[in-house]
């Protein structure tokens, strides 16, 4: 049998290094496929993650910084974990370190921190005393950067550490990026089972249909921008021959906005029942809604009776549009009397005024959907063009 040369020798060695370093990665990598998929949601991928990459270049502790889409502020630091806790102050990375890495997107060793001519002025940790810092890229999308300090025993890290380091951040960029957008997905779900539900409780609140009024033709109708608005009407009939007339806007959208405009209908209806004047009814409807809204909500109300003999209309305004009657021969005039929004001052008093319509007039009451209703140039529609 031939004898081997040290060349031989050598090079030998040196591909039976590379097969137990290529051995021990894929081990690694194994290691970390099998704990990421008994993992369940963002933060314990993360967890997991990071202390596989700990165990595997002998760091003390790591760090992942997830990258947003604000291109003001695109990184933001979202978990941290330590390889032991209680001993060792926990790192978060520096902006200037999360710059550099964001602009470059490349893995970075820092072995002397503070002579690194790359990051002049930076002051850092005294006990921070070597790093490696790594891009979690899919598709060439940085989705998050893993930082991993102080080699172990006081160490240095290696061109090799990096290397298993960037292997690893690519298996785990692309399980990152889809555990949050999953989490994401769960998020929009129950937003839209929400928004669907709050639809549902708002189309059930309007009327159906327009009730006949001997000698007056009357319609209304809610066409919501979005899935769920704030609006409602309601036809609120007193006896035979008296007719409440509401047209209310809630503030804000979704599941809130639909119940309290539920609780303002049901309270309105309530008060219109004891025959009260037309100011008595907001009023004490104001009164006990202001007790129920939670700070910062409110609605814009305008309400009226009318008397469907006479043809006399009483109303008040609590900070709603401003109505407009629409006369026979073509005369615009606008209601104006009224007062604030109700849901702010439980004690607020409203003013009331009345009109006579008559034969061929038209009263039009509407909610600020109408004039701030929007063309494709993003011109708003406004109250001249209404007019």
């Amino acid at each position: 049998m031939s004898e081997f040369n040290p060349a031989q020798v050598s090079s030998l060695e040196r591909e039976n290094i590379q097969l137990r370093r290529a051995v021990e990665e894929l081990s690694i990598l194994n290691e970390l496929s099998i704990a990421i998929s008994s993992s369940h949601g963002t933060d314990e991928v993360i967890r997991t993650i990071i202390k596989r990459s700990i165990k595997a270049i002998s760091a003390e502790q790591g760090v992942i910084t997830l990258v947003g889409d604000d291109v003001t502020d695109p990184t933001k630091t979202l978990v941290r974990t330590m390889a032991s806790s209680g001993d060792r102050e926990a790192y978060s990375p520096d902006q200037n370190l999360l710059g550099w890495m964001y602009i470059n997107r490349r893995p970075l060793v820092i072995n002397d921190p503070r002579n690194d001519t790359r990051f002049q002025g930076v002051i850092w940790s005294e006990s921070v005393r070597s790093l490696v810092s790594v891009p979690l890229q899919v598709n060439s999308k940085l989705v998050g950067i893993l930082t991993l300090y102080n080699k172990k025993r006081g160490g240095e890290f290696s061109i090799e550490d990096q290397r298993l380091l960037s292997i690893l951040a690519g298996q785990s960029a692309q399980v990152i990026e889809t555990a949050r957008l999953y989490e994401e997905e769960k998020k929009l779900a129950t937003v839209n089972q929400e928004l669907n539900l709050a639809y549902e409780i708002q189309t059930n609140l309007l009327p159906s249909k327009a009730p006949v009024i001997n000698g007056f033709d009357v319609a209304g109708m809610s066409v919501p921008a979005q899935s769920v608005g704030g609006d409602y009407f309601d036809y609120i009939k007193i006896d035979d021959y008296h007719w409440g007339m509401a047209l209310g806007d809630v503030s804000g959208k979704g599941m809130g906005a639909s119940l309290l405009m539920a609780n303002c209908q049901a309270t309105l209806r309530g008060q219109a029942q004891f025959g009260l004047s037309v100011h008595e009814t907001v009023e004490r409807s104001n009164h006990l809604l202001s007790d129920n809204i939670r700070r910062g909500s409110f609605v814009t109300l305008f309400y009226g009776v009318l008397d469907a003999i006479s043809g006399q209309f009483k109303f008040t305004n609590a900070g709603h549009n401003k109505p407009y009657v629409r006369r026979a021969n073509g005369e615009l005039e606008m209601l104006t009397i009224g007062g604030l929004v109700v849901g702010f001052i439980g004690s607020q008093k409203y003013q009331e005024d009345s009109i006579i319509l008559g034969p061929g007039d038209t009263l039009f009451i509407f909610s600020d959907g109408v004039p701030e209703a929007m063309n494709h140039n993003h011109d708003q529609f406004e109250e001249e063009r209404l007019e």
